[in-house]
């Protein structure tokens, strides 16, 4: 069995595709991910630890350190798309493609995506929580997180204790597609671990990639790389 054709026909037939990305997208452009053995999971600050920074309590509590944690561990100078995010944003010019991330790093929006869902909001921008006047996150980290008017930049980055917006109308358009390709994920966290259920798995193909197993390992009509994401994407596409 040739896995790779198998799963170039499938992207080949499908008409509305549904690719779901995690931390493992953006690592092969080396962007630290948050729970693996050398993950972000592991970094403190000021002696709080990443899940305490990261919520909304602490973000409003104290602004400085969490924007200082961004600055030092999340900070993407000199970071850029990798072979799969470039192979995505070619498939959408010839496919019905919707990207659904995990990823705050805008990576497939600069490496041309278009349809994109960013499940956890992104860090590119920022907006006052009473003016509503935005800046970059890179003016905040320059200027300070107050605003003139007394506010507090906030990103976009949906934060520990904030709910994933339009989650309902994110599983609609999960549930109307014909083929889920997962890249990067081990589908442990919701509510990511609900979008297959969400696709309908078992009833219509999957395709994986990710380096661990996860809960669809073995499960009918799932094709499953534990592989490099970039160079998989490739040889699926090369294909004859």
């Amino acid at each position: 069995m040739n896995k790779y054709k198998d799963a170039k026909n499938l992207i080949d037939n499908a008409k509305d595709i549904v690719v779901l990305t995690g931390a493992g997208m953006s690592t092969e452009s080396g962007v630290k991910d948050f729970r693996s053995q050398y993950g972000l999971i592991h970094t403190n600050k000021g002696g709080y630890t990443p899940s305490e920074i990261l919520s909304r309590m602490f973000f409003y509590s104290r602004p400085e350190i969490f924007y200082n944690y961004l600055k030092e561990y999340l900070n993407m100078d000199g970071i850029l798309p990798n072979e799969g995010h470039k192979i995505l944003a070619e498939l959408e010019n010839n496919k019905r493609v919707t990207i659904l991330t995990q990823n705050i790093d805008s990576l497939h929006q600069k490496a041309g995506s278009k349809n994109i869902i960013e499940l956890h909001g992104n860090m590119e921008n920022t907006y006052c929580t009473n003016c509503s006047k935005e800046k970059t996150i890179d003016e905040v980290f320059k200027d300070g997180p107050h605003c003139e008017c007394g506010g507090l930049y906030k990103t976009e980055i949906v934060l520990y204790g904030e709910n994933v917006p339009g989650i309902k109308e994110i599983f609609k358009r999960v549930e109307k597609a014909d083929l889920l390709i997962v890249l990067g994920t081990s589908l442990m966290v919701q509510p990511v671990a609900s979008v297959p259920v969400a696709f309908g798995y078992g009833k219509k193909p999957i395709i994986i990639i990710n380096q661990e197993e996860t809960f669809l390992t073995g499960v009918d009509d799932v094709i499953e790389f534990n592989e490099e994401i970039g160079e998989t994407l490739k040889k699926i596409i090369s294909e004859a």
